[in-house]
């Protein structure tokens, strides 16, 4: 044995990856705006495509200004705070 990982674990690892990625762009998402140093969060927004819609008209309403604005489309998750997760069993409130 080598400790290399074998074609079949590097599939399944794949095959997890890609699949996290796509539920992904059905969660929340949020809209980040950055222009002149100053930065705007537009959301959250119902999935990725609603989220691209709303940078879409964003950017056709401030044509003007689009060049000189980014843009970003980011999945809103969890907090990842443990003193936030209910323990197992328990209520959570």
């Amino acid at each position: 044995m080598t400790g290399r990982p074998t074609g079949e674990t590097l599939q399944l690892l794949l095959d997890h990856v890609v699949s996290e990625s796509v539920a992904d762009l059905d969660r929340p998402h949020v809209l980040t705006i950055t222009e002149g140093g100053l930065t705007y969060v537009s959301g959250p927004y119902v999935d990725a495509q609603a989220a691209l819609c709303a940078l879409e008209d964003d950017r056709r309403v401030n044509a003007d200004f689009a060049a000189d604005r980014s843009y970003r489309v980011s999945p809103l998750l969890p907090p990842f705070c443990p003193h936030l997760v209910p323990p197992p069993g328990g209520s959570g409130g």
